[in-house]
């Protein structure tokens, strides 16, 4: 065997260790747990977005309100910033009722 030869079967063992180690760790990888991050026992449904690397969403449900904010989140300057308030849930999931007959 040349030299070439032995690159390639370093190579290639090497990548086959690789990938067993990839599978063993996704077979054995630990549950994700979900939390509360409401202080009054659920008003709130928070949910975050990436909107680019340095900028995230966040999006605030706030039950009591029937409002949703949404909060810009600038990690350069470690800031929040409201985008927008004006989402009434209460008129975007109103039911319309259909007339009598």
């Amino acid at each position: 065997m040349n030299k070439s030869e032995h690159i390639l079967i370093g190579l290639l063992t090497l990548t086959g260790v690789l990938l067993g180690v990839l599978l063993i760790g996704s077979i054995h990888s630990q549950e994700a747990y979900a939390a509360s991050s409401s202080d009054r026992y659920g008003d709130y449904i928070m949910v975050a977005a990436a909107r680019s690397s340095v900028n995230d969403l966040l999006y605030v449900i706030d039950i009591p309100n029937k409002k949703l904010l949404v909060y810009y989140c600038d990690k350069t300057m470690n800031t929040f910033k409201i985008v927008d308030d004006r989402v009434d849930l209460s008129e975007v999931f109103r039911v319309s009722r259909p007339v009598a007959r």
